[in-house]
């Protein structure tokens, strides 16, 4: 008699969001050479309702059917082969073992025997083996969290389902396409019939689904509460989402009604040492690599026995960490899913450890941006920025712990050494509030905090914050003088200096400057003097002095380069732009400002790329290329508002008033007008006096233009704006272009490259351009070096006939290049 699946078990309709699995499985277990198959991956992927799905449609290829063994409940490898024999209703004879009557009950048999949940006694693998061996028309489809390690053997990794792709502009049918979402929708409306995927709420969906990492079950979890919680409400509760996601069907394993019993099951199946080990490196967030984890994750008194690699490859064989190796790195980083993290955090809090772990990761993290600190100004800057990158939720973690635990001068060490971090990638915001959650603790050693409270004051002024950077600059320099601290003196003059260029005090700029500079040539700090030389340049140029200003930016220059300083050499260049634009060569300034948006594009620095783009398009307007001006200040203005910079906004739209008016929306360029000299009067940020007359000989033209009453008109409208209101109308003047006077765009990328004479590989870099990514993730997606990817940016430019990248974008979308 043969014997089937109970079909009436088995889910029967599709399985939401993993259709694509279903078909690849059959696939490959129709295959000829494929007699054993395992769907690996974590708790809660849906491995057992996959194979469910694979019986119901697989079971008229065998002759004898699909054969369906559920080995849950055994923990004693022993008992496999009993267990398998008597669901297929076997009976125990007096002579010969278990394993001869079942072999000889499947020897002749077409069959498919599905053997679920095998992770707990994944010793008895060689049983499979000997099966298979016996039983030459047999095949194999087994479920297990890791896969058996026998010959033959076919893993098929079962990955959590794929996810909506982040960011607020898709549509509610892209949406839907994600898999998590389809599931999400499916169970839903199983629980609530009148539920639908709405403009209102699929944004929210798509959050859900990416909160709970795509796991299947906690998916269905999540869903089956429609019933009750509308999906923002949902939503609000998932910081605390294992308490959330219970409720599964009855009809289920222990293990599958609830999340928390899910990823349970798995950890309670590891060694104690894996037990340890998972428990502990539950304190890093966003990944972490193999040296952090001995760090971190190794006993108090001793490393485990397992060493820390085997360890995680054991982890990572059983699903419950990833490995996020993408073979761009030389040292491969692991992380947790978030779901299977905060159970991991619960029974590390349960466990006694939890204090001692969270301080040795938030002295693990303390190192590293205190080893940092001196490499972010040197030749590897973009290599260590990169590093504290790819680590910034491990440093948020540690500043949260060390401002709840009231560790000051931990607390005050890391602020005080990752503000050069912070403002250079453009986490200026961010990195001024722990800055001031740090310093509200109280007093650490006196060192230690004077370096906060400065740092404080160079975040403060980089945000247009000025009473915020006087008060920081000065206790610093106050907690610096008690300690005879030069170098320290020396940077809070620089400082101070800083914030009264930016408040057009130029006299005072220039003694504090030049006093900052006599104590670094006196105690030979080079990095301090090419900073100080540069701020002099600037002081120079602002007073229109601009044979000294080039003077001291060139002999900045030269210190900055002898020490490898890639940063601040971008810096410079910019400078000797902003000069060379001053003086009236906009073509010599359009050449250097390249070259430092380059540079500032190879270090990732949000800053220095905002300061390039906006000296870009003053030459732009200068060179009436007006068109291209509202580009560059339109892409200025998006990186300053990531920042938080206010004074980089007013400037931008003080550039953008006569780009308005060459381009014929003169209200616009009144209301501009109108609004950046309130904006001025409120930060107290006057406009510089080699700027004057430019801005009142445009001024003058707009008036004779538009006539004294209606530019009066406008302007009082605008300085009626907020800073928001401003960039808003601003705004219309990049969307509202007129048409380019070429032929209409063409439709495909060969008559693209035809037209602009570009290459295949640089149709495939601008459409990578367009689209936002970085030349390191250009360069990742087309293997390509990110140098190389410079290059063909570089090249594109050229051929396009614009100055930068944000010119080139703005292009391509004009046009529909891509």
């Amino acid at each position: 008699m043969s014997v089937a699946v109970n079909l009436s078990s088995i889910v029967l309709t599709p399985l939401a969001g993993r259709e694509r699995e279903v078909a690849g499985l059959l696939a490959l277990i129709r295959r000829p050479d494929s007699r054993l198959v395992t769907i690996s991956g974590p708790g809660g992927v849906g491995k057992t309702r996959l194979a469910h799905q694979v019986a119901a449609e697989a079971a008229s290829d065998f002759a004898e059917g699909v054969a369906f063994v559920g080995l849950d409940p055994i923990r004693d490898p022993a008992l496999v082969v009993a267990t398998i024999a008597q669901s297929l209703g076997l009976r125990e004879a007096g002579s010969g073992s278990w394993f001869d009557q079942l072999a000889a009950y499947l020897r002749e048999r077409d069959q498919l025997l599905i053997l679920d949940n095998f992770e707990q006694i994944v010793e008895a693998a060689p049983v499979v083996s000997d099966l298979l061996t016996a039983c030459t028309r047999l095949k194999v489809l087994v479920t297990s969290r890791e896969v058996l390690r026998l010959s033959g053997e076919h893993d098929f990794p079962l990955l959590p389902l794929d996810l909506p792709a982040s960011g607020g502009m898709a549509s509610v049918a892209e949406i839907e396409q994600s898999g998590a979402v389809q599931l999400f929708v499916q169970r839903a409306r199983a629980a609530s019939p009148s539920f639908r995927l709405t403009p209102d709420n699929a944004r929210v969906v798509a959050d859900i689904c990416r909160r709970l990492d795509g796991l299947p079950l906690a998916i269905e979890l999540a869903a089956s509460r429609i019933k009750v919680l509308s999906p923002k409400a949902l939503l609000a509760r998932l910081d605390q989402r294992l308490m959330l996601l219970t409720g599964g069907a009855r009809d289920q394993p222990t293990r599958l009604q609830t999340m928390r019993d899910a990823i349970a099951w798995s950890y309670y199946l590891l060694a104690p040492d894996e037990q340890t080990l998972f428990r502990r490196l539950s304190v890093f967030v966003g990944g972490f690599a193999e040296a952090a984890a001995t760090d971190v994750g190794g006993q108090a008194d001793g490393p485990v026995r397992l060493s820390t690699f085997e360890a995680i490859a054991s982890l990572v064989e059983k699903s419950l960490l990833r490995s996020m190796d993408d073979g761009t790195t030389d040292e491969p980083r692991f992380t947790m899913l978030e779901t299977v993290r905060e159970f991991g955090a619960e029974v590390l809090a349960s466990s006694g450890e939890e204090g001692e772990t969270r301080r040795r990761h938030a002295e693990w993290v303390l190192d590293l941006a205190e080893r940092s600190e001196p490499e972010l100004v040197g030749p590897r800057q973009e290599e260590w920025l990169d590093r504290l990158e790819a680590e910034r939720d491990n440093i948020r973690a540690a500043l949260a712990w060390s401002v709840d635990a009231r560790n000051v001068e931990m607390a005050q060490r890391l602020v005080g050494t990752l503000w050069r971090f912070w403002v250079t990638r453009g986490y200026l915001t961010e990195g001024k509030t722990w800055t001031e959650r740090a310093l509200a603790l109280g007093e650490a050693s006196l060192r230690v905090a004077a370096q906060a409270n400065h740092h404080l004051g160079n975040l403060a002024l980089d945000l247009g914050d000025y009473d915020r950077a006087r008060e920081g600059y000065g206790a610093g320099l106050a907690l610096w003088q008690m300690v005879d601290d030069r170098r320290g003196v020396a940077s809070s003059y620089n400082g101070l200096g800083l914030l009264a260029f930016y408040q057009a005090d130029y006299a005072e700029a220039r003694r504090l400057h030049e006093a900052s500079l006599a104590i670094r040539r006196e105690i030979d700090d080079r990095q301090g003097l090419g900073n100080s030389l540069t701020n002099l340049g600037n002081v120079e140029n602002a007073e229109g002095n601009y044979a000294r200003a080039r003077e001291l930016h060139e002999q900045a220059l030269a210190v900055r380069e002898g020490m490898g300083n890639t940063g601040g050499v971008a810096y410079t260049l910019f400078n000797l732009g902003d000069v060379a634009r001053q003086e009236g060569d906009p073509e010599r300034a359009r050449r250097l400002l390249d070259q430092s948006l380059t540079l500032f594009q190879e270090v990732g620095d949000k800053l220095g790329v905002g300061y390039a783009l906006y000296d870009l398009g003053k030459v732009a307007h200068l060179q009436k290329r007006d068109e291209a001006a509202a580009a560059l200040f339109a892409e200025a203005i998006r990186l300053r508002q990531e920042l938080g910079d206010k004074r980089g906004l007013v400037e931008c739209l003080e550039g953008l008033a006569p780009v308005a008016h060459g381009l014929g929306d003169l209200v616009l360029a009144g209301r501009l007008f109108g609004a950046v000299e309130a904006l001025r009067e409120l930060l107290d940020v006057p406009l510089p006096p080699t700027e004057v007359a430019a801005h009142t000989a445009e001024v003058v033209a707009l008036r004779g233009r538009l006539g004294a009453a209606r530019l009066e008109t406008a302007w009082s409208a605008g300085r009626a704006m907020t800073l928001d209101e401003a960039i808003a109308a601003a705004q219309t003047l990049t969307t509202h272009l007129p048409p380019p006077v070429e032929e209409a765009p063409p439709a495909v990328a060969v008559e693209t490259g035809a037209r602009f004479n570009l290459s295949a590989r640089e149709i495939e870099v601008l459409r990578l351009l367009v689209a936002g990514h970085t030349d390191r993730e250009i360069g990742g997606v087309l293997f390509i070096s990110p140098r190389t990817v410079n290059v063909h940016v570089a090249n594109l430019r050229g051929k396009l006939g614009v100055s930068s990248r944000a010119a080139a974008v703005a292009l391509a979308h004009r046009h529909n290049l891509v």
